[in-house]
């Protein structure tokens, strides 16, 4: 009787499971003049970490994310981003870095 409340929990937890396996995940950036940042999917938004901010990005339009107020833009285009508007910025022909990093 006992197993089978467990395997019953764990059928039911099961369809609470997230399907979104990129979300959470990190990905860094190396920038021109050795700048960087960092990025993570919490759907559908990007969390920007960049100059020791985090910053909120929402989609605005396809390869281009935006924070509420429009100031911040994260544009990706032919594997190649562009962050602009955060403090030291921008941050210009960005490619994502296989290097560990200190962010996030």
């Amino acid at each position: 009787m006992k197993h089978l409340l467990i395997v019953a929990a764990v059928v039911a937890l099961s369809g609470c499971v997230s399907h979104n396996f990129s979300e959470g995940e990190h990905t860094n950036y190396s920038c021109d003049g050795g700048k960087e940042f960092s990025s993570r999917r919490v759907a559908p938004a990007l969390e920007v970490y960049a100059s020791g901010a985090t910053h909120r990005l929402e989609p605005a339009s396809d390869g281009q994310y935006r924070s509420s107020d429009g100031a911040i833009t994260l544009t990706e285009t032919g594997g190649r981003s562009t962050l602009s508007g955060v403090h030291n910025g921008p941050f210009e022909n960005c490619r994502r870095s296989t290097r560990w990093s200190r962010f996030f």
